[in-house]
């Protein structure tokens, strides 16, 4: 009898810790993890969000930490381009302070102020930044067709010196608890995308980091 009524504590105890996992395994304090207002279908075509070949920003913007002696430039360049005639160019100097250095982001000329990615997963950019310098993408939702307005980033990715394919799934993106709208749904609502960048770490020199091909898949 003892021996049963042990087995059936240890079930419930089971069952009470498998159904709060997705409480418990936290990866970053006070940031929420974007889970998408809509579940990814399948064989839904890939959704552009810039390529760069209109030869201009959209609502570029550059910020730094000048306090650090960080600076960039963010524009269009029409050399070394991943595909095509144009890509974006980030001219940094990350300064002396680890804590951050600079970062970049521009909109999207292919809406009206937003893109709709409902029912994709991820986002894909092809990035060519300086090997072993760390980054990481922000996409920033519109407060538009349903989005709310909140600021998402994505975990530290590392250049390789050439260009390569960054696939962000939307369930790795974590809420930027310091920018956007802080009283929104706490969910990365994908039909209205207003803003993609990338922040780049501080105290690792000067470079060039370029970006092209922003798609939502």
């Amino acid at each position: 009898m003892k021996k049963t009524a042990s087995l059936i504590i240890l079930l419930a105890i089971t069952i009470m810790v498998t159904s709060c996992a997705g409480i418990i395994n936290i990866r970053h304090p006070k940031a929420e993890r974007g889970t998408g207002s809509a579940k990814a279908k399948k064989n839904m075509p890939p959704v552009m969000f810039e390529d760069f070949e209109k030869g201009a920003l959209t609502g570029g913007y550059s910020y730094a930490n000048t306090q650090g002696g960080a600076s960039v430039t963010y524009a269009t360049g029409a050399e070394n381009a991943h595909k095509g005639s144009y890509c974006a160019k980030a001219t940094f100097d990350s300064g002396t302070d680890s804590d951050w250095g600079c970062g970049f982001g521009s909109g999207t000329s292919y809406g009206q102020g937003y893109i709709d990615a409902a029912d994709r997963s991820a986002i894909s950019m092809w990035v060519k930044a300086p090997e072993g310098v760390t980054f990481y993408v922000f996409v920033n939702e519109a407060g538009a067709n349903g989005a709310d307005g909140e600021f998402w980033n994505s975990p530290d990715q590392t250049g390789s010196g050439q260009w390569m394919e960054y696939i962000i799934p939307f369930d790795a993106l974590f809420r930027n608890i310091y920018s956007g709208n802080q009283a929104g749904n706490l969910e990365f609502d994908s039909e209205g995308i207003g803003t993609v960048g990338g922040q780049i770490g501080g105290a690792q020199g000067t470079g060039v980091l370029l970006i092209d091909d922003i798609w939502f898949k």
